[in-house]
């Protein structure tokens, strides 16, 4: 398998259209994920942000969220089956100080998450 690297991710988060992005989250760790990601308090937010018409979000911090998702998610499916970047997403990370990785998203941590990610699929060791 390919590995894509940091930069490589950042920028496809970057570029991609904030619909399809979201769409692609939506269909691989859930619109309720997305929805934490995100930091808001609308359920169906995520659904209406992934129709091509669709809104965007009010707050410019929201998508920064999302998209510092989108990279998680991507660092973890390069080596890992969604389920297990699901699992590892909502799950407590020693890492983290055991905390849900999709908090540290949502508190837009993101040297700390994306370390954790990639510690997580490197098999190595993360401050």
């Amino acid at each position: 398998m390919e590995t894509t690297s940091r930069n490589d991710i950042f920028n496809e988060a970057m570029r991609m259209d904030f619909h399809d992005l979201v769409k692609v989250l939506n269909e691989n760790v859930g619109a309720t994920v997305v929805q934490t990601m995100a930091g808001v308090r609308d359920r169906t937010s995520p659904y209406k942000w992934a129709k091509p018409d669709g809104p965007l979000p009010d707050r410019p911090e929201v998508v920064a969220r999302v998209r510092l998702g989108y990279r998680v998610w991507r660092t973890l499916t390069q080596f890992e089956a969604p389920s297990v970047a699901l699992a590892w997403l909502m799950g407590a990370n020693p890492r983290l100080d055991e905390e849900m990785p999709v908090l540290y998203v949502q508190r837009q941590l993101g040297q700390e998450v994306l370390g954790a990610a990639e510690a997580f699929v490197y098999d190595t060791y993360a401050p």
